[in-house]
C-alpha cells in the first residue's frame, strides 16, 4: 500500500447465512467497528466518528470501546493475532475499495507470505469477495490465490492459532478456514482413502488449532520452499499439487 485512505475493519459481532434465490447471503450483527487510516503502507487505528440517531447510551458505549480498542492496536497492547489480522482486514479493504474489477486484485496485493499470523490476510480475502463483491466460490478462491505466494525458509516448526481466537475476531472468516479445510480433507482422502494420520498432519485444522502453514499451502497460488521442507511437513501437499511448488 502506498497511497493514503481509510477504510473500516470490524471485530467480533455474529454473521448469520442464508441461502436465497440469488445464492449465500451473509449479514452481521453487534460488531465494533475500527477506522483503519492507510497512510504510506502503514496502518493507524482511528475510533469511528459517532452516530446521532437511535439508542445514544448504546452508540456512546460501542464509540467508546471502538476508541479503546484503536489506542490498544496503536500501541501495542493487543494479542499479535489481533494485530495481524486488523492490518490483514485493513488491507484488504483498501485494496477492493480502489477497484472496480475484483480480478485486478493481483496487481494491487501481490506478495509472499511467511507461513505465521500472516496467513490471516487469506481467509479475509476470501471472506470479502464472497460477502461483499458476491463472487463464487471458484472464482474467488482463485483470485485469492492468485494474490498470495508462500515463501518458507528454513525448517522452522509450523506455526498455530486456535479457531475460537479466529473466530472471536471474525466469525466467519473462522467458517472458512473451516470450508478450505475440508475441501483439502477430502482431496486428502481421494488419495490416501482411510490414512487418517496422514490426512490430520496435512489438514489446516488440528485439534482445534489453525496450521498458518497448511492455510497458506492450500490457498497460495505458488509454494517456494527448500526440498527438505518439501519433503518434510509439505510432503502431501507436494503430491497432490506438485506444479504449486518451486525449490528454494
Amino acid at each position: 500500500m502506498t497511497e493514503s485512505g481509510t477504510v473500516t475493519v470490524y471485530f467480533g459481532g455474529q454473521a448469520h447465512e442464508a441461502w436465497t434465490g440469488d445464492g449465500l447471503v451473509v449479514t452481521y450483527e453487534g460488531r465494533l467497528p475500527v477506522l483503519a487510516a492507510v497512510e504510506g503502507g502503514r496502518v493507524r487505528a482511528l475510533p469511528p466518528t459517532p452516530g446521532r440517531a437511535g439508542d445514544v447510551k448504546a452508540d456512546y458505549n460501542a464509540s467508546a470501546r471502538s476508541a479503546e480498542l484503536a489506542a490498544r492496536l496503536n500501541s501495542g497492547a493487543v494479542p499479535e493475532l489481533t494485530a495481524s489480522y486488523f492490518s490483514a482486514a485493513a488491507r484488504v479493504a483498501w485494496a477492493l475499495g480502489g477497484l472496480g474489477d475484483a480480478s485486478e486484485l493481483p496487481s494491487v496485493l501481490k506478495c509472499e507470505l511467511s507461513g505465521s499470523l500472516d496467513a490471516v490476510i487469506l481467509p479475509e480475502l476470501l471472506r470479502a469477495l464472497l460477502d461483499e463483491r458476491r463472487l463464487g466460490w471458484d472464482e474467488a478462491m482463485g483470485i485469492t490465490a492468485a494474490c498470495f505466494n508462500l515463501r518458507m525458509q528454513g525448517t522452522a516448526i509450523p506455526g498455530a492459532v486456535p479457531l475460537g481466537a479466529v473466530a472471536a475476531l471474525q466469525p466467519r472468516t473462522a467458517s472458512l478456514i473451516n470450508a478450505v479445510n475440508e475441501k483439502l480433507c477430502s482431496r486428502l482422502w481421494d488419495a490416501w482413502p482411510g490414512d487418517w494420520r496422514r490426512i490430520g498432519e496435512s489438514a489446516v485444522l488440528r485439534d482445534g488449532e489453525v496450521c498458518t502453514e497448511a492455510l497458506c499451502a492450500a490457498m497460495c497460488e505458488r509454494i517456494f520452499c527448500t526440498k527438505e521442507r518439501r519433503a518434510g511437513s509439505l510432503r502431501s501437499m507436494y503430491i497432490l499439487m506438485p506444479a504449486k511448488f518451486t525449490d528454494i
